[in-house]
């Protein structure tokens, strides 16, 4: 994406004498990196993604037959106290039940304040994509992580469809928010998937009860949509002014406006879905690489130079060595995750109380990026060490 597709759109584009769709008032030659990529690589990449999404779902349909017949075979068993307590989980037609009632409210809850719903097709669309992007992204977490899960390329696919089959059965104003509110049930559907993926093999590696388990993931989920709201409430005018970037929303806001306004350029987006499937038919992990040809290039060195030092880290040590360093790199490298995290929050923090001006100035010329280049590499020696540490 950013050593091939960008500097080829900047050879063909620079003897353009006008804007090039989807941009509409800048030249490519006047543009930087990072607007090319805004412009036009974001919906290749979205195309590449929404493909890879929906193959890996076409390739994971025996899976979820398995796994539906494998739950309703053991509900009997578990009904009867046949079932390990290791394999105990919330009784299916509970869950049946609660998805009923979700889809229900989804479906008639008012979208505005001035009125209007979902509807029933809308609100079964939403069980329909969430059930299978769920098993996409449970999927993606186990083979490549939680930190790859491409939650907004499902999402995208997501709004993409609901866009086109749904776009012209509501009113003017309410269409936006239908799709947008299709959209966001699915990707919360989505991510929660993943999380709670990891928590089940944690419990699976521990010995835990999943219906104990499952019962404290509702609670954490209800705990985070309180504080999720609270918080988006809270910086909502930060977020519509620009002050706190949001390039997925904006990107998805795009899709969404492309197929309502019939201005979407379908033509990267096919590119993205054709890059994808000579990658597939090469053998190679399509989504991974999908999501890689999604990501800016400030998410993706990080990955990569992650990926290389596991590399580093197999190819160096023996046999015996391999998947206790391994495992100890995982680890830490959660931590750092969690630790990015914690950085972010403390960030839109600064910004929402005016003091990011004090930590931040203007841009920053190349010289200055010595210090975050270091601190990078200080981060990276540190997890070397720790995964190539002896036990203590």
């Amino acid at each position: 994406g950013w050593l091939v597709l960008i500097p080829a759109i900047y050879l063909f584009g620079d003897a353009a004498a006008g804007p090039i769709a989807p941009e509409s008032e800048a030249l490519i030659r006047d543009m930087g990196s990072f607007e090319v990529w805004s412009r036009y690589l974001r919906y290749v990449g979205a195309g590449a993604v929404a493909f890879g999404g929906l193959f890996t779902l076409v390739k994971s349909l025996p899976t979820i037959v398995q796994s539906l017949r494998l739950a309703l075979h053991n509900l009997g068993d578990q009904a009867q106290g046949k079932v390990p307590r290791t394999d105990t989980e919330i009784p299916l037609p509970i869950v049946g039940g609660v998805l009923l009632l979700i889809a229900l409210a989804a479906a008639f809850l008012p979208l505005r304040t001035d009125g209007g719903s979902l509807g029933l097709v809308a609100a079964l669309a939403v069980v329909v994509f969430s059930f299978f992007f769920v098993t996409v992204s449970s999927r993606i977490v186990g083979l490549i992580g939680s930190s790859s899960n491409p939650i907004s390329g499902m999402t995208i696919a997501t709004v993409l469809i609901c866009a086109l089959l749904f776009g012209g059965a509501y009113a003017e104003g309410q269409a936006r928010v239908a799709v947008l509110t299709i959209g966001a049930l699915v990707c919360i559907a989505a991510a929660i998937a993943g999380d709670t993926s990891q928590d089940l093999k944690t419990g699976y590696l521990v010995g835990a009860t999943p219906r104990r388990q499952q019962i404290g993931e509702l609670v954490g989920v209800l705990a985070a949509a309180l504080a999720m709201s609270t918080v988006l409430t809270l910086f909502k005018a930060n977020i519509v002014d620009g002050t706190f970037k949001a390039p997925q929303a904006n990107l998805i806001r795009l899709v969404i406006d492309g197929v309502l306004d019939a201005n979407l350029p379908w033509g990267l987006v096919f590119i993205g879905m054709a890059m994808a499937f000579c990658v597939e038919i090469m053998g190679l992990p399509t989504l991974a690489f999908a999501v890689g040809l999604y990501l800016p290039i400030h998410l993706a060195v990080p990955i990569m130079a992650g990926g290389l030092l596991r590399l580093a880290v197999e190819k160096l040590s023996t046999k015996e060595q391999v998947e206790e360093r391994r495992e100890r790199g995982v680890l830490y490298g959660s931590g750092l995750i969690a630790g990015a995290a914690l950085i972010g929050v403390a960030a839109a923090g600064f910004t929402f109380f005016e003091l990011d001006g004090v930590f931040v100035g203007e841009e920053a010329e190349p010289h200055e990026w010595l210090p975050a280049t270091a601190a990078f590499g200080l981060l990276a020696a540190s997890l070397a060490w720790v995964a190539f540490r002896k036990k203590t």
